[in-house]
């Protein structure tokens, strides 16, 4: 009887120390819970506008105070070489934006960006890379690769530059092509017509092979630097099904116009944010520590930073 009795006892007093688990805590000791400005900007001279991105923070505790993370009444200026500007709104894009003739973007220049809502206010600054690297060659190729809807053609391209001796450069490769192409408008081959179009594709790049589109010059000074491999698909045959169910197929008759190749010189600051990102994007550990996304927005989140872009255009 005592055993039962004690045993009993060892029960009870487990199930009421579960209370001692219970740690209430201060809502002054919680996090802060209101939400930042967040604003991203990438300038060049050789870009044709200048566009801010302005949104806002979701609060770790609660809510964001508006239906959508756009800030649409903020006051954006931007100042450099002794001008200052203010870049209105855009609803279409959803950013602010002015063109680069009424503000033109200088290398080695210093610019600050300024964005308010009213309640919040953050400032930033970036100095636009003196130099532009030389690209020294390029390889293309096309490739017929397998994919999930069938074969496909790619049109593959690789680069060569030379790196700016001298000083630390922090670089990223990008490459598009504008393809023309015929499509088919009507509902069946009695009223099918061909129509050309004209559309961008981007090129992607494949770090398989150690190299990124994202590269620096660390112990590498004045050395030659190569791309990965890039690959952009090209249009493959639309399938049309009339109303009675007969599928057609439509020939594009591809057509490249022309083949956009850059290479950035790049600020630290935008290299860093980049690289943050695609860490965090890669992170598929869910034991893995998260990345800190780089920040050079004082008072808010997000990065302005520039770079001097350096184009070759093949045009067959």
């Amino acid at each position: 009887m005592k055993a039962k009795i004690f045993i009993l006892l060892i029960v009870l007093t487990g199930l009421f120390s579960c209370d001692t688990l219970i740690t209430e805590i201060s809502p002054d000791d919680l996090p802060e819970t209101t939400s930042k400005l967040v604003v991203q900007s990438f300038i060049s001279p050789q870009a044709t506008r200048i566009n801010v991105v302005v949104t806002e923070s979701i609060p770790l505790f609660g809510e964001s105070s508006s239906s959508t993370s756009v800030i649409k009444n903020a006051v954006v200026k931007m100042s450099g070489g002794g001008k200052e500007v203010t870049l209105l709104y855009d609803s279409t894009s959803q950013l602010y934006t002015i063109e680069k003739t009424k503000f033109p973007i200088v290398a080695s220049e210093t610019y600050k960006l300024s964005v308010s809502d009213g309640k919040r206010s953050v400032t930033s600054t970036c100095t636009v890379p003196a130099n532009q690297v030389t690209i020294k060659s390029y390889v293309l190729d096309t490739a017929y690769l397998s994919r999930r809807n069938g074969p496909d053609t790619a049109l593959t391209v690789k680069m060569i530059w030379q790196d700016i001796p001298g000083e630390s450069n922090y670089y990223r490769v990008r490459a598009n092509m504008d393809v023309e192409y015929s499509i088919l408008e009507g509902t069946n081959p009695d009223n099918f017509e061909e129509k050309r179009v004209r559309n961008r594709f981007s090129i992607n790049w494949d770090d398989n092979s150690g190299r990124s589109d994202f590269q620096n010059d660390v112990n590498l000074d004045g050395t030659s630097f190569t791309s990965p491999l890039g690959r952009g698909f090209l249009p493959s045959s639309l399938l049309y099904t009339s109303s009675d169910g007969t599928k057609y197929y439509a020939k594009q008759k591809l057509k490249l116009i022309a083949l956009v190749m850059e290479v950035n010189n790049t600020e630290k600051s935008y290299y860093d944010y980049h690289q943050s990102l695609r860490l965090n994007d890669r992170t598929d550990n869910p034991f893995a520590e998260p990345v800190l996304v780089f920040n050079n927005i004082e008072g808010g989140l997000g990065c302005f930073a520039a770079y001097n872009n350096k184009q070759l255009i093949y045009r067959p």
